[in-house]
């Protein structure tokens, strides 16, 4: 993208509905005979498209330059996403190393870590230098650096060799939410997929939907064709058994779109 999708996502970042708008879906909200009238899309937060515009600058990189005012006063506002969002893409357009950053990592003594370490996420594989740091966290007795440092390492989906292993000793975590998003971020580091795969094989062979689910899914997007038909059905088709109706449930659906051959011969119709 070039010049001309610059200057169109610049002017979105600075977009904002009209007061008149604002106060008329506020009002439409109390009345179910107007509010039904309105399309969802017809009314999009603010923050939603200027975070999408910020997220597009920064994949553009240094040459949306031109949008580093725009994004500086973004970066300052007092809406969380338009902050995160900007920050992430000021960085990548700058090309500016993170080492400032990783300093937030450190606080872990803290109860209220601080939202700005999801600009980590936002970065990617950018943020690498960062995943030493967050796998130490995953060692701190309060749950909530945990949980942000899982969900962290999954978005920044690097450093394999030691990201992987210590998700993988997340599993064991007491917290369920973690032990879910720990599920999440492996389907993530697809180059380690001999490693995980047997993992979320295993973990659709428990009694959480969600854990379940969020194996399954990663699963599937990790397999190639083959390896859906030798790995993934046979696993959707133990699952026919679970305890856990939504699970039984899930699985043949699952089943139907992936082998409606191997469906049909299970007796799901």
């Amino acid at each position: 993208m070039g010049e001309p999708a610059v200057t169109w996502l610049t002017e979105l970042l600075q977009r904002h509905d009209s007061a008149m708008k604002r106060k008329f879906f506020v009002y439409a909200g109390h009345y179910d005979f107007y509010y039904r009238h309105i399309e969802p899309r017809d009314f999009i937060p603010d923050y939603e498209y200027h975070s999408r515009a910020a997220r597009a600058l920064g994949e553009i990189g240094p040459a949306a330059r031109a949008a580093i005012p725009a994004l500086t006063s973004a970066s300052a506002s007092s809406n969380g996403y338009d902050r995160l969002f900007a920050s992430a893409a000021l960085i990548k357009i700058r090309q500016e190393p993170i080492t400032p950053w990783l300093g937030m990592l450190e606080g872990t003594h803290s109860t209220n870590w601080r939202p700005e370490l999801y600009t980590f996420m936002l970065l990617g594989t950018n943020a690498a230098a960062a995943v030493p740091l967050l796998v130490s966290n995953l060692q701190s007795t309060n749950v909530g650096i945990r949980g942000i440092a899982v969900y962290l390492l999954g978005g920044i989906a690097s450093r394999p060799d030691i990201s992987v292993p210590a998700l993988i000793g997340c599993l064991q975590d007491q917290s369920l939410d973690i032990r879910r998003n720990a599920i999440i971020a492996l389907g993530r580091f697809k180059e380690a997929k001999p490693q995980i795969v047997p993992v979320l094989i295993t973990n659709m062979q428990g009694s959480d939907f969600y854990l379940w689910l969020s194996a399954a899914q990663g699963l599937q997007a990790m397999l190639n064709k083959d390896e859906n038909r030798t790995l993934y059905v046979p696993a959707l088709i133990k699952s026919l058994n679970s305890a856990d109706k939504n699970i039984r449930n899930t699985a043949a659906e699952f089943l139907k779109d992936n082998d409606p051959a191997a469906a049909s011969k299970a007796g799901i119709k």
